[in-house]
């Protein structure tokens, strides 16, 4: 019970800290962006590959046909 307790006390500790560093608000924001960066190149990677496997997979489609 008293290590639950201690616990809870530390990890309030450690949290309040955090958020009242301008450091680890800096820090948080740059990762946000870097983050958001990587995210936004790799879903318009992901749609143009999609959209070049849906023009082949119609183009396959149509050969099939013939």
């Amino acid at each position: 019970m008293f290590q639950k307790l201690a616990n809870f006390w530390l990890s309030s500790f450690v949290t309040e800290r955090l958020l009242a560093s301008p450091l680890f608000h800096r820090m948080a924001a740059r990762t946000h962006q870097k983050v958001s960066s990587v995210t936004d190149k790799g879903s318009k990677a992901s749609n143009d590959f999609m959209k070049a496997f849906k023009e082949n997979l119609e183009k396959e489609a149509r050969n099939a046909r013939k």
